[in-house]
């Protein structure tokens, strides 16, 4: 178990960028050697880009959601509307 948090916190930081340039060029020749190596790699770039997915679905869920209580509290009408004039059409 302990290699495979290794394993990931290695490819991470390759990933990320935070691995030092002597340690990335002996990685990629590691990655040129070591199919499963590769194939971990592409899996967790794939985690990567899902969790960012999720992140900024959860972002625009609670825009859309602050968007909505604006819209519907009569206090805050007027400025509603100068947003919606904003983003009209001329």
């Amino acid at each position: 178990m302990r290699t495979s948090l290794n394993n990931i916190k290695t490819i991470d930081d390759y990933l990320l960028g935070y691995m030092p340039t002597a340690d990335k060029l002996l990685f990629e020749a590691n990655i040129i050697l070591n199919d499963d190596l590769e194939s971990d790699i592409a899996h967790q770039r794939l985690t990567h880009e899902t969790i960012r997915q999720y992140g900024r679905q959860k972002i625009k869920a609670e825009i859309i959601s602050a968007q909505q209580k604006l819209a519907a509290a009569p206090q805050h009408r007027d400025f509603m509307q100068r947003i919606v004039n904003l983003f009209k059409k001329h």
